[in-house]
């Protein structure tokens, strides 16, 4: 039974977290276009059976809130890092998705100490040229305009096409699953407000973007880096191929033909990579 609450931090801050199970801390943190959600029905949420699993809305995402223009990276890592301490979750194995990869890769940066390490599927890793989210949701974080430009994508259906459009690259090469996409809170994602957040997060890796560059020097973590050869999304030689030779005690696992999602559609490949980095027992 997952059980639903949402941390106050003050300043317009707050972390809504979905929690079941009990043993080592796992903290699953979502990437961009959705929310919490996106783990729910997974295989790696199952493993509550052996984990203390924390599923967490990425700040200014689904139910967490954050101060408008302060949601980069690194500022998403310690609102995530801050609502953690106050649930009492210590040193958790950080299991991450996409955008959500370099918000993990922030917390190790930050908190080296208190992490157990890295799980990162299909992670962005570094700024980089990403011509659908600079040329479609980066304008929504300038000031007066964007608001604007996201009230008016929800009223033309503009962006339910675009993300629905995304949604099919995302899953590439195989189809988007029906069960998950009749459940997805597409009122959340595409809620204006949240859709200028995710103009936050787009703008935030571009090229030589600051705000994107994480000190790799400070992560001395076990981390397990996961990439599909047919990501249509995050191109994997330049983003977790690149970060996988550049930290010390990271492991490459590459899986050929898969594509972005692969937590849902190769979610024994996390797993492994889980338990291989955690003293928790196998499921029978």
């Amino acid at each position: 039974m997952w059980k639903e609450q949402t941390i106050a931090l003050g300043d317009e801050r707050s972390l809504h977290v979905r929690q079941a199970g009990d043993g080592p801390g796992l903290v699953l943190i979502h990437g961009a276009l959705t929310t919490g959600h996106d783990w729910e029905t997974t295989a790696v949420a199952a493993m509550a059976r052996d984990y203390r699993v924390t599923i967490v809305d990425r700040p200014g995402h689904g139910r967490s809130r954050r101060p408008r223009l302060e949601g980069t990276p690194r500022d998403q890592a310690r609102q995530i890092l801050d609502g953690l301490k106050a649930l009492g979750v210590e040193r958790p194995l950080i299991v991450a998705h996409s955008y959500g990869g370099l918000v993990a890769l922030a917390m190790a940066e930050a908190a080296p100490a208190g992490l157990e390490g890295l799980v990162l599927a299909a992670p962005i890793c570094f700024p980089e040229p990403r011509p659908m989210e600079h040329l479609l949701l980066a304008p929504r974080s300038l000031p007066v305009v964007g608001p604007l430009l996201s009230q008016l994508g929800e009223v033309t259906r503009f962006d339910r096409a675009m993300l629905e459009m995304v949604q099919r690259a995302m899953f590439a090469p195989d189809p988007v699953p029906a069960a998950w996409k009749a459940s997805f809170p597409w009122g959340e994602v595409l809620d204006p407000q949240a859709l200028v957040f995710e103009g936050e997060d787009a703008a935030s890796v571009l090229p030589l973007s600051a705000a994107a560059s994480i000190d790799l020097s400070r992560i001395s973590l076990p981390v397990a880096v996961l990439t599909g050869t047919a990501d249509r999304v995050v191109e994997h030689e330049r983003q977790g191929k690149a970060l996988a030779r550049l930290l010390p005690q990271a492991r490459l696992v590459e899986i050929e033909g898969a594509g972005h999602m692969l937590h849902h559609t190769h979610p024994a490949a996390l797993r492994d990579a889980i338990r291989d980095l955690t003293a928790a027992p196998a499921a029978a």
